[in-house]
């Protein structure tokens, strides 16, 4: 899925004029090979991996500390929701760093063509707020994805009669 990573970043930063995705895909091949079309991809996994981890171990133990058993059981979706919410907060602010590199990778490739390179520019240019520049639209948008899908989760083992 990478290469489809790279073209979404393209299009979103506005900098890039590709036609369609498949007018995206050739322009990058002929332009910068295989490599452009994997722009990016050590700091996508080292942002996605640990974000997965880190925002399974902030839920379970923010769930932990809630006494289910004396909350309303009408109440337990929204009480999971926001263990959810909180735990996508702070995965989120961990792993902002590697999703600023994994960007600046996938738009500016010629100019961050490592990640040591990509993270002493970045840091040149902005200093340690330059790695968490969109942190906010992020989290926002990873903590409600991730958030919705554990509710369900947790909602579907509930009526299944498992133990989540």
């Amino acid at each position: 899925m990478s290469p489809f990573t790279v073209i979404k970043t393209r299009y979103e930063s506005g900098k890039y004029g590709y036609e369609s995705i498949c007018a995206a895909l050739k322009s990058i091949y002929r332009n910068e090979g295989h490599r452009g079309l994997f722009s990016g991809l050590t700091a996508t996994l080292l942002r996605d991996a640990p974000f997965s981890g880190i925002y399974l171990m902030f839920y379970n133990q923010t769930k932990n500390i809630v006494p289910h058993d004396q909350v309303d059981a009408t109440l337990i979706p929204i009480t999971n929701f926001s263990c959810g919410i909180f735990a996508g907060i702070l995965a989120s602010l961990v792993t902002q760093p590697a999703d600023v590199i994994k960007t600046h990778m996938q738009l500016y490739p010629l100019k961050f063509q490592r990640i040591g390179q990509a993270v002493t520019l970045i840091f040149k240019d902005y200093g340690l707020r330059g790695f968490f520049q969109g942190g906010i639209p992020r989290a926002l948008r990873r903590t409600l994805m991730a958030a919705m899908a554990w509710t369900v989760y947790e909602e579907m083992m509930a009526k299944m009669g498992l133990k989540s």
